[in-house]
């Protein structure tokens, strides 16, 4: 959408946002048509018209192939009447790679796979249709939003030990943070208990960095809770980042602040300050001592990248942050943080990592399917 030809900060109309035809599942059915190609119905996407899953189809295919000039291998031009075959590697790469897609397609258009496998205990739950919203103008869903979290903790190397200092929230943490603290209830400490759920065993004070995606008023932004070094005498730092500037930072801020409060009060009874990365005349007063600020950041060209958008803050931020977070460091963000088509390139990059993991539990299907069985295995 555009205003006199340029974006606009906030030009989306109440009622039509980034995430609004698909704010946490994806409803896109995979279909087939008389070609046999992955094709998605665009009735969710507000249009009558199919969009194939991947970029190149036969159509375009046998259309190159048409206008390719007929040359002989001597590099003379065939003669009138005369049949040639021509044989393009990359055309023919082409054709099994669709083959291949079509193919995959078929088989697990009903397939569920865990990342990064069933027997993690914080695994993800991924459908093949969930791949559906990746396509070019798709609103990113909950699924796709928290495998790619979960991959980007399983990319952090266990033997740096700075960058175990993160903690990762999922998609729907915040909405069950914001019923915790708005509780007005009597067992209001029974209730708070009961929310500790999510991060039992973690320290979320020890941390460097605690990542919160929100996903609200159809829309995604990001918070980054900082703890300092001890030896800077800060409190915690909230940071939001916000790539269409949608979400009311004061809000977020209200309700991190309350929950670090809550957490404050819990902890404060259940470990000495000496175990904390934070100085002790701060940490006596802490309610009163976390910072708050607002970050400017590159802001998306579209209305449907925000999750892409969400995603890339905490790749790029992981990549660039000191062990501990000081207030000079805040000078790393900004408008030219990155290119917009960075985090925008996101898509594509999920998308093939996706179809990596469904290529390779098809396979592993077929390998159980097709194996003969092992002397002793049939009955007698």
């Amino acid at each position: 959408m555009r205003t006199n030809g340029a974006s606009s900060k906030r030009w989306r109309k109440k009622g039509h946002s980034s995430s609004k035809k698909l704010p946490f599942q994806c409803n896109i059915n995979l279909s087939h048509n008389e070609d046999k190609h992955v094709t998605y119905n665009s009735d969710r996407m507000g249009g009558a018209s199919s969009t194939s899953l991947f970029c190149n189809n036969e159509e375009s295919f046998s259309k190159k192939k048409d206008t390719c000039q007929i040359v002989s291998s001597n590099g003379s031009r065939t003669r009138k009447g005369q049949t040639v075959v021509l044989v393009d590697e990359d055309e023919t790469q082409l054709a099994e790679t669709i083959e291949s897609e079509n193919k995959l397609a078929e088989c697990m258009k009903d397939a569920t796979i865990y990342y990064p496998s069933r027997d993690d205990p914080e695994s993800v739950e991924i459908c093949y249709s969930d791949i559906n919203c990746l396509a070019p103008e798709g609103f990113l869903t909950s699924p796709i939003m928290n495998f790619y979290i979960r991959y980007l903790r399983l990319q952090i190397s266990p033997s740096n030990k700075a960058t175990c200092d993160y903690h990762f929230f999922n998609t729907f943490f915040y909405k069950k943070l914001k019923q915790a603290v708005s509780y007005k209830g009597s067992d209001k400490e029974s209730f708070f208990l009961k929310f500790r759920r999510w991060w039992k065993g973690v320290n979320i004070f020890q941390k460097a960095y605690v990542f919160i995606p929100i996903h609200e008023d159809l829309h995604w932004s990001l918070v980054i809770i900082c703890v300092p070094d001890k030896a800077d005498e800060l409190g915690p730092i909230i940071l939001h980042l916000d790539s269409l500037g949608l979400h009311s930072s004061k809000s977020v801020f209200g309700d991190i602040r309350s929950y670090l409060r809550e957490e404050w009060s819990y902890m404060n009874q259940e470990v000495a300050p000496a175990d904390l990365p934070i100085a002790d005349k701060i940490w006596k007063h802490l309610p009163r001592r976390i910072d708050e600020k607002k970050i400017e950041v590159p802001q998306q060209k579209n209305e449907y990248d925000c999750g892409l958008f969400v995603l890339f803050f905490m790749e790029r931020f992981i990549e660039e942050a000191p062990a501990r977070l000081k207030k000079k460091d805040l000078a790393m963000f900004g408008k030219r943080w990155f290119r917009p088509e960075q985090a925008s390139g996101l898509r594509a990059k999920i998308q093939k990592l996706l179809s990596n993991e469904f290529h390779k539990a098809n396979e592993d299907r077929q390998c159980l399917e097709f194996s003969p069985s092992l002397p002793g295995d049939a009955s007698s």
